[in-house]
Protein backbone atom coordinates (compact mmCIF):
# COMPACT_ATOMS: atom_id res chain seq x y z
CA UNK A 1 0.00 0.00 0.00
CA UNK A 2 2.94 2.44 0.95
CA UNK A 3 4.40 1.44 -2.00
CA UNK A 4 1.70 2.70 -4.33
CA UNK A 5 0.65 5.62 -2.79
CA UNK A 6 4.92 6.24 -3.23
CA UNK A 7 4.40 5.92 -6.70
CA UNK A 8 0.95 7.75 -6.99
CA UNK A 9 2.92 10.75 -5.18
CA UNK A 10 5.68 10.47 -7.96
CA UNK A 11 3.29 10.69 -10.57
CA UNK A 12 1.41 13.57 -9.32
CA UNK A 13 4.70 15.44 -8.79
CA UNK A 14 6.17 15.06 -12.44
CA UNK A 15 2.00 16.29 -13.90
CA UNK A 16 3.00 19.69 -11.64
CA UNK A 17 6.41 19.95 -12.96
CA UNK A 18 5.04 18.86 -16.67
CA UNK A 19 2.36 21.17 -17.00
CA UNK A 20 3.72 24.29 -15.99
CA UNK A 21 6.53 23.81 -18.35
CA UNK A 22 4.46 23.49 -21.09
CA UNK A 23 2.42 26.60 -20.18
CA UNK A 24 5.37 28.70 -20.56
CA UNK A 25 6.69 28.17 -23.47
CA UNK A 26 8.85 31.37 -24.72
CA UNK A 27 7.15 33.82 -27.03
CA UNK A 28 9.69 36.29 -28.87
CA UNK A 29 9.21 39.20 -30.87
CA UNK A 30 11.05 41.78 -32.33
CA UNK A 31 11.35 45.67 -31.84
CA UNK A 32 10.18 47.90 -34.81
CA UNK A 33 9.79 51.38 -35.59
CA UNK A 34 13.30 52.60 -34.38
CA UNK A 35 14.43 52.92 -30.81
CA UNK A 36 12.08 51.47 -28.33
CA UNK A 37 12.59 52.64 -24.50
CA UNK A 38 12.58 49.41 -22.31
CA UNK A 39 10.47 51.28 -19.50
CA UNK A 40 10.25 50.41 -15.27
CA UNK A 41 6.79 50.21 -15.51
CA UNK A 42 4.34 50.21 -18.58
CA UNK A 43 3.90 53.46 -19.12
CA UNK A 44 5.12 56.49 -21.30
CA UNK A 45 5.98 58.52 -18.22
CA UNK A 46 7.99 55.83 -16.58
CA UNK A 47 11.80 56.00 -16.57
CA UNK A 48 13.58 54.26 -19.27
CA UNK A 49 15.91 51.47 -18.65
CA UNK A 50 17.47 51.53 -22.28
CA UNK A 51 16.86 52.11 -26.04
CA UNK A 52 16.91 49.04 -28.18
CA UNK A 53 16.87 49.74 -31.98
CA UNK A 54 14.55 48.01 -34.84
CA UNK A 55 15.45 43.66 -35.52
CA UNK A 56 16.29 43.30 -31.56
CA UNK A 57 14.86 39.85 -30.18
CA UNK A 58 13.02 40.22 -26.67
CA UNK A 59 11.25 37.87 -25.02
CA UNK A 60 7.90 38.45 -24.31
CA UNK A 61 6.56 37.74 -20.40
CA UNK A 62 3.15 38.71 -20.05
CA UNK A 63 0.79 41.34 -21.35
CA UNK A 64 0.37 44.90 -19.63
CA UNK A 65 -2.66 47.64 -19.38
CA UNK A 66 -5.25 45.51 -21.66
CA UNK A 67 -2.45 44.31 -23.38
CA UNK A 68 -1.22 47.76 -25.02
CA UNK A 69 2.33 46.65 -22.94
CA UNK A 70 4.07 43.63 -22.60
CA UNK A 71 6.27 42.53 -20.25
CA UNK A 72 9.81 41.74 -21.46
CA UNK A 73 13.58 40.39 -20.97
CA UNK A 74 15.75 41.39 -23.22
CA UNK A 75 18.75 39.13 -24.56
CA UNK A 76 21.03 41.64 -22.64
CA UNK A 77 19.36 40.37 -19.08
CA UNK A 78 17.05 43.13 -18.38
CA UNK A 79 13.97 43.50 -17.69
CA UNK A 80 11.19 46.02 -18.15
CA UNK A 81 8.07 47.05 -19.99
CA UNK A 82 7.71 47.53 -23.78
CA UNK A 83 4.75 48.90 -25.80
CA UNK A 84 2.93 46.46 -27.60
CA UNK A 85 2.40 48.20 -30.90
CA UNK A 86 6.18 48.56 -31.40
CA UNK A 87 6.54 44.79 -30.87
CA UNK A 88 5.93 42.02 -33.77
CA UNK A 89 5.44 38.31 -32.45
CA UNK A 90 7.62 35.82 -33.68
CA UNK A 91 5.44 32.66 -32.33
CA UNK A 92 2.43 34.82 -32.46
CA UNK A 93 0.01 34.60 -34.88
CA UNK A 94 0.81 34.73 -38.51
CA UNK A 95 0.63 38.32 -40.71
CA UNK A 96 -0.36 39.81 -43.77
CA UNK A 97 -0.85 43.39 -45.68
CA UNK A 98 -3.52 44.93 -47.04
CA UNK A 99 -3.73 44.97 -50.88
CA UNK A 100 -4.62 48.08 -52.71
CA UNK A 101 -8.59 48.35 -53.11
CA UNK A 102 -11.16 51.19 -53.82
CA UNK A 103 -10.45 54.57 -51.82
CA UNK A 104 -7.44 53.50 -51.09
CA UNK A 105 -9.11 50.76 -48.13
CA UNK A 106 -10.58 47.51 -47.32
CA UNK A 107 -13.47 46.98 -45.41
CA UNK A 108 -12.88 44.98 -41.51
CA UNK A 109 -16.62 43.54 -41.23
CA UNK A 110 -18.32 41.59 -38.47
CA UNK A 111 -18.81 38.56 -40.12
CA UNK A 112 -17.16 36.36 -43.01
CA UNK A 113 -19.63 38.01 -45.56
CA UNK A 114 -20.24 41.10 -47.76
CA UNK A 115 -23.76 40.94 -45.76
CA UNK A 116 -22.58 41.75 -42.33
CA UNK A 117 -21.85 45.07 -40.83
CA UNK A 118 -18.57 47.27 -41.57
CA UNK A 119 -16.57 47.64 -37.81
CA UNK A 120 -14.07 49.94 -39.74
CA UNK A 121 -11.82 50.75 -42.75
CA UNK A 122 -8.26 49.54 -42.52
CA UNK A 123 -6.33 51.45 -45.41
CA UNK A 124 -3.84 49.80 -47.63
CA UNK A 125 -0.13 49.05 -46.58
CA UNK A 126 -1.72 48.51 -43.32
CA UNK A 127 -0.56 45.56 -41.78
CA UNK A 128 -3.39 42.81 -40.57
CA UNK A 129 -2.57 40.05 -38.08
CA UNK A 130 -4.53 36.52 -38.87
CA UNK A 131 -6.10 35.02 -36.42
CA UNK A 132 -7.90 32.32 -38.32
CA UNK A 133 -6.51 31.42 -42.06
CA UNK A 134 -9.28 30.29 -44.39
CA UNK A 135 -10.07 29.99 -48.15
CA UNK A 136 -12.61 32.92 -48.44
CA UNK A 137 -12.42 34.49 -45.33
CA UNK A 138 -9.88 35.42 -42.64
CA UNK A 139 -10.42 36.82 -39.49
CA UNK A 140 -8.29 39.07 -38.28
CA UNK A 141 -7.15 41.99 -36.00
CA UNK A 142 -5.26 45.57 -36.63
CA UNK A 143 -4.13 47.56 -34.09
CA UNK A 144 -5.43 51.13 -33.93
CA UNK A 145 -3.10 52.87 -31.10
CA UNK A 146 -2.03 49.77 -29.70
CA UNK A 147 -5.37 48.08 -29.53
CA UNK A 148 -6.46 45.32 -31.49
CA UNK A 149 -9.73 45.96 -33.01
CA UNK A 150 -11.09 41.95 -34.20
CA UNK A 151 -13.02 41.47 -37.40
CA UNK A 152 -13.08 39.50 -41.24
CA UNK A 153 -11.25 40.18 -44.35
CA UNK A 154 -11.57 38.01 -47.68
CA UNK A 155 -8.38 36.25 -48.32
CA UNK A 156 -8.19 38.10 -51.98
CA UNK A 157 -7.24 41.50 -50.62
CA UNK A 158 -4.25 40.21 -48.34
CA UNK A 159 -0.94 39.48 -49.09
CA UNK A 160 0.75 36.73 -47.39
CA UNK A 161 3.68 37.12 -49.08
CA UNK A 162 6.64 34.91 -47.36
CA UNK A 163 10.63 34.78 -47.78
CA UNK A 164 12.79 31.91 -48.10
CA UNK A 165 16.75 31.02 -47.34
CA UNK A 166 18.75 28.23 -47.75
CA UNK A 167 20.65 26.26 -45.01
CA UNK A 168 24.20 27.04 -45.82
CA UNK A 169 27.35 25.57 -43.73
CA UNK A 170 31.35 25.62 -45.14
CA UNK A 171 31.28 21.59 -44.47
CA UNK A 172 27.92 20.48 -45.70
CA UNK A 173 26.86 19.52 -42.42
CA UNK A 174 23.58 20.28 -40.26
CA UNK A 175 22.67 23.13 -38.46
CA UNK A 176 20.89 23.38 -35.01
CA UNK A 177 16.73 25.26 -34.93
CA UNK A 178 16.88 26.61 -31.25
CA UNK A 179 14.31 27.19 -29.13
CA UNK A 180 15.01 30.98 -28.58
CA UNK A 181 17.15 33.78 -30.74
CA UNK A 182 20.29 32.95 -29.21
CA UNK A 183 22.95 30.05 -29.20
CA UNK A 184 22.43 29.84 -25.14
CA UNK A 185 19.28 28.30 -26.27
CA UNK A 186 18.50 24.70 -26.50
CA UNK A 187 18.43 23.14 -30.12
CA UNK A 188 14.67 21.66 -31.19
CA UNK A 189 16.59 20.58 -34.16
CA UNK A 190 18.93 20.12 -36.99
CA UNK A 191 18.32 20.80 -40.82
CA UNK A 192 20.94 19.73 -43.33
CA UNK A 193 22.90 22.26 -45.50
CA UNK A 194 21.18 23.38 -48.96
CA UNK A 195 17.75 22.25 -46.91
CA UNK A 196 14.85 25.56 -47.59
CA UNK A 197 13.33 27.23 -45.09
CA UNK A 198 10.40 29.76 -44.78
CA UNK A 199 11.36 33.00 -42.79
CA UNK A 200 8.59 33.97 -40.54
CA UNK A 201 10.04 36.91 -38.93
CA UNK A 202 13.20 38.67 -39.06
CA UNK A 203 15.76 39.90 -36.76
CA UNK A 204 19.03 40.90 -35.73
CA UNK A 205 20.96 37.81 -36.40
CA UNK A 206 18.62 35.87 -35.89
CA UNK A 207 15.57 34.24 -38.30
CA UNK A 208 12.29 32.44 -37.03
CA UNK A 209 11.94 29.50 -39.19
CA UNK A 210 10.38 26.22 -40.29
CA UNK A 211 11.27 23.20 -42.51
CA UNK A 212 10.30 19.88 -42.46
CA UNK A 213 8.22 19.98 -39.85
CA UNK A 214 10.71 22.17 -37.44
CA UNK A 215 9.73 25.84 -36.17
CA UNK A 216 12.12 28.05 -34.17
CA UNK A 217 15.04 30.48 -34.77
CA UNK A 218 18.29 29.78 -36.62
CA UNK A 219 21.80 32.13 -36.83
CA UNK A 220 21.49 34.52 -40.03
CA UNK A 221 25.08 33.16 -40.43
CA UNK A 222 23.64 29.76 -41.49
CA UNK A 223 20.88 31.14 -43.61
CA UNK A 224 21.58 32.42 -47.64
CA UNK A 225 19.59 33.36 -50.55
CA UNK A 226 16.74 34.96 -49.07
CA UNK A 227 14.38 35.92 -51.25
CA UNK A 228 10.19 36.68 -51.88
CA UNK A 229 8.31 33.75 -52.65
CA UNK A 230 4.46 34.02 -52.68
CA UNK A 231 1.92 31.96 -49.51
CA UNK A 232 -0.58 29.43 -49.90
CA UNK A 233 -3.09 31.20 -52.35
CA UNK A 234 -1.71 34.77 -53.82
CA UNK A 235 -0.27 37.77 -53.44
CA UNK A 236 2.07 40.85 -54.86
CA UNK A 237 5.31 39.67 -56.72
CA UNK A 238 7.87 42.02 -58.46
CA UNK A 239 8.84 39.74 -60.87
CA UNK A 240 6.67 37.06 -63.50
CA UNK A 241 7.40 33.99 -65.47
CA UNK A 242 5.56 32.16 -68.44
CA UNK A 243 3.67 29.03 -68.00
CA UNK A 244 1.12 26.84 -70.48
CA UNK A 245 -2.24 26.30 -70.28
CA UNK A 246 -2.05 22.08 -69.13
CA UNK A 247 -5.32 20.27 -68.55
CA UNK A 248 -5.16 16.93 -67.62
CA UNK A 249 -7.37 16.14 -70.74
CA UNK A 250 -6.47 17.63 -73.67
CA UNK A 251 -10.35 18.45 -75.04
CA UNK A 252 -10.20 20.48 -71.56
CA UNK A 253 -10.13 24.51 -71.24
CA UNK A 254 -9.28 26.17 -68.23
CA UNK A 255 -11.53 28.74 -66.36
CA UNK A 256 -9.50 32.19 -66.16
CA UNK A 257 -11.49 33.64 -62.93
CA UNK A 258 -12.05 36.61 -61.47
CA UNK A 259 -11.02 35.60 -58.41
CA UNK A 260 -8.88 33.14 -56.33
CA UNK A 261 -11.90 30.98 -56.20
CA UNK A 262 -13.39 28.33 -57.95
CA UNK A 263 -16.99 30.06 -57.30
CA UNK A 264 -15.74 33.41 -59.02
CA UNK A 265 -16.91 34.30 -61.88
CA UNK A 266 -15.41 33.16 -65.29
CA UNK A 267 -13.70 35.28 -67.26
CA UNK A 268 -12.70 33.04 -69.94
CA UNK A 269 -11.71 29.70 -70.75
CA UNK A 270 -8.16 28.59 -72.55
CA UNK A 271 -7.31 25.60 -73.85
CA UNK A 272 -3.89 23.67 -73.46
CA UNK A 273 -0.55 26.12 -74.92
CA UNK A 274 -2.17 28.94 -74.00
CA UNK A 275 0.72 31.16 -72.88
CA UNK A 276 0.16 32.97 -69.42
CA UNK A 277 1.69 35.82 -67.70
CA UNK A 278 1.77 34.20 -64.16
CA UNK A 279 2.79 37.74 -62.03
CA UNK A 280 1.73 36.28 -58.17
CA UNK A 281 2.74 32.05 -58.02
CA UNK A 282 0.67 30.39 -55.28
CA UNK A 283 0.13 26.73 -54.47
CA UNK A 284 -3.12 26.86 -55.06
CA UNK A 285 -3.80 29.93 -57.58
CA UNK A 286 -2.04 32.04 -59.66
CA UNK A 287 -2.41 35.80 -60.29
CA UNK A 288 -1.80 35.41 -64.39
CA UNK A 289 -3.08 37.73 -67.15
CA UNK A 290 -3.67 36.11 -70.81
CA UNK A 291 -2.87 38.97 -73.11
CA UNK A 292 -4.29 42.32 -71.14
CA UNK A 293 -6.99 40.42 -69.59
CA UNK A 294 -5.91 39.83 -65.62
CA UNK A 295 -7.50 37.10 -63.66
CA UNK A 296 -6.69 33.60 -61.62
CA UNK A 297 -5.90 30.21 -62.80
CA UNK A 298 -5.43 27.22 -60.69
CA UNK A 299 -1.82 26.40 -60.35
CA UNK A 300 -2.52 22.14 -60.86
CA UNK A 301 -3.56 23.25 -64.26
CA UNK A 302 -0.39 25.26 -65.51
CA UNK A 303 3.05 23.89 -66.73
CA UNK A 304 5.84 25.95 -65.99
CA UNK A 305 8.64 23.92 -67.86
CA UNK A 306 7.15 24.68 -71.29
CA UNK A 307 5.62 20.80 -71.64
CA UNK A 308 1.56 20.78 -72.03
CA UNK A 309 -0.41 18.15 -73.61
CA UNK A 310 -1.56 19.13 -77.20
CA UNK A 311 -5.22 20.35 -77.55
CA UNK A 312 -7.65 18.08 -79.60
CA UNK A 313 -8.73 19.22 -82.72
CA UNK A 314 -12.16 18.59 -81.77
CA UNK A 315 -14.17 20.80 -79.74
CA UNK A 316 -15.08 19.46 -76.24
CA UNK A 317 -19.09 18.72 -75.68
CA UNK A 318 -20.89 20.64 -73.04
CA UNK A 319 -24.38 20.46 -71.75
CA UNK A 320 -24.72 24.24 -72.68
CA UNK A 321 -22.91 26.28 -75.45
CA UNK A 322 -19.49 26.95 -73.99
CA UNK A 323 -17.63 30.61 -74.70
CA UNK A 324 -14.34 29.81 -76.24
CA UNK A 325 -11.55 32.69 -76.58
CA UNK A 326 -8.45 32.22 -78.03
CA UNK A 327 -5.53 34.77 -77.23
CA UNK A 328 -2.24 35.44 -79.05
CA UNK A 329 -0.77 36.67 -75.95
CA UNK A 330 1.35 40.51 -76.05
CA UNK A 331 3.59 40.36 -73.10
CA UNK A 332 5.08 44.21 -74.11
CA UNK A 333 3.91 46.55 -73.05
CA UNK A 334 3.83 44.98 -69.72
CA UNK A 335 0.11 45.50 -68.38
CA UNK A 336 -0.51 47.54 -65.87
CA UNK A 337 -2.11 44.72 -63.07
CA UNK A 338 -5.97 45.76 -62.36
CA UNK A 339 -6.52 45.89 -58.52
CA UNK A 340 -9.50 43.66 -57.49
CA UNK A 341 -11.71 46.14 -56.39
CA UNK A 342 -15.62 45.03 -56.60
CA UNK A 343 -14.79 42.13 -54.69
CA UNK A 344 -15.03 43.56 -51.11
CA UNK A 345 -15.18 47.58 -51.38
CA UNK A 346 -17.42 47.89 -54.47
CA UNK A 347 -17.00 51.10 -55.89
CA UNK A 348 -20.16 52.77 -53.92
CA UNK A 349 -23.13 54.84 -55.71
CA UNK A 350 -23.43 58.17 -54.05
CA UNK A 351 -26.86 57.24 -51.18
CA UNK A 352 -30.07 59.48 -51.81
CA UNK A 353 -31.54 61.09 -49.13
CA UNK A 354 -33.13 58.70 -46.28
CA UNK A 355 -30.72 55.84 -47.04
CA UNK A 356 -29.97 54.49 -43.94
CA UNK A 357 -26.52 53.80 -42.69
CA UNK A 358 -23.98 53.82 -39.23
CA UNK A 359 -21.28 55.18 -38.13
CA UNK A 360 -17.75 53.22 -38.45
CA UNK A 361 -14.01 54.16 -37.18
CA UNK A 362 -11.37 54.53 -39.36
CA UNK A 363 -8.41 52.70 -39.69
CA UNK A 364 -5.24 54.49 -38.45
CA UNK A 365 -7.22 57.52 -37.49
CA UNK A 366 -6.39 57.00 -33.59
CA UNK A 367 -10.42 57.60 -33.07
CA UNK A 368 -12.57 54.97 -30.48
CA UNK A 369 -15.57 57.59 -30.76
CA UNK A 370 -16.70 58.90 -33.65
CA UNK A 371 -17.28 62.63 -33.58
CA UNK A 372 -20.42 63.86 -34.90
CA UNK A 373 -21.20 68.22 -35.50
CA UNK A 374 -23.28 70.99 -35.62
CA UNK A 375 -22.03 72.36 -38.79
CA UNK A 376 -20.86 70.76 -41.93
CA UNK A 377 -17.50 72.73 -41.85
CA UNK A 378 -16.99 70.16 -38.32
CA UNK A 379 -15.51 73.02 -35.83
CA UNK A 380 -19.03 72.60 -33.70
CA UNK A 381 -18.58 69.07 -31.31
CA UNK A 382 -22.57 67.84 -31.37
CA UNK A 383 -21.20 64.77 -29.34
CA UNK A 384 -19.41 61.34 -29.69
CA UNK A 385 -20.88 58.15 -30.87
CA UNK A 386 -19.88 54.49 -30.74
CA UNK A 387 -18.61 52.82 -33.65
CA UNK A 388 -22.34 51.01 -35.26
CA UNK A 389 -24.75 53.80 -34.49
CA UNK A 390 -27.57 53.83 -36.55
CA UNK A 391 -28.28 57.14 -38.81
CA UNK A 392 -30.06 58.14 -41.62
CA UNK A 393 -27.82 60.24 -44.64
CA UNK A 394 -29.61 63.15 -45.83
CA UNK A 395 -27.03 64.33 -48.14
CA UNK A 396 -23.71 62.73 -49.31
CA UNK A 397 -20.79 64.22 -50.67
CA UNK A 398 -16.88 62.94 -50.59
CA UNK A 399 -16.15 64.52 -47.57
CA UNK A 400 -18.86 65.93 -45.65
CA UNK A 401 -22.34 64.15 -44.90
CA UNK A 402 -25.34 65.78 -42.99
CA UNK A 403 -26.89 63.12 -41.43
CA UNK A 404 -30.05 62.44 -38.92
CA UNK A 405 -28.95 61.23 -35.96
CA UNK A 406 -30.95 60.93 -32.39
CA UNK A 407 -33.73 62.51 -33.64
CA UNK A 408 -31.61 65.87 -35.21
CA UNK A 409 -29.66 66.95 -38.10
CA UNK A 410 -25.96 66.63 -37.77
CA UNK A 411 -22.43 66.30 -39.90
CA UNK A 412 -20.08 63.97 -40.06
CA UNK A 413 -17.02 63.37 -41.89
CA UNK A 414 -17.47 61.03 -45.23
CA UNK A 415 -14.80 58.78 -43.76
CA UNK A 416 -17.17 57.66 -40.78
CA UNK A 417 -19.87 56.92 -43.02
CA UNK A 418 -20.82 53.39 -44.39
CA UNK A 419 -24.30 52.43 -45.80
Amino acid sequence: MKGKRTLALVALALLLTLVPLAALADTFAVVRGGRLNLREYPSTGSRSLGKYSSGTWVRLIEPANNGTWWSVRTLDGRSGYMAASYLDQANGVNQGTVRYANGGYVNLRSGPSLETSVIMRVTCGSTVYIQDESYEWNYVYVLVNGVAQYGYMHDSFIDKGTTTATVTTRNGGRVNVRSGPSSSYGSVGTLASGTRVTVLKKGNGWYHISANGLKGFMSTQYLSGTGSTVGGNTGSSTSSRVAYVNNPRSTQVLNLRESPSQSARSIGQYRNGTQVKVVAFGQTWCEVYVGTRHGYMMTRYLSFDGSYTPPSQSQPSYTSTPVYIYVTPTLSPTPTPTPLIQYITPVPSTPTAGTKGTLAVRAGSGQTMIPVYNDSSLTSLKANYMPGTQMTILSYDTSVCMILIDGGVAYVSTWNVNY
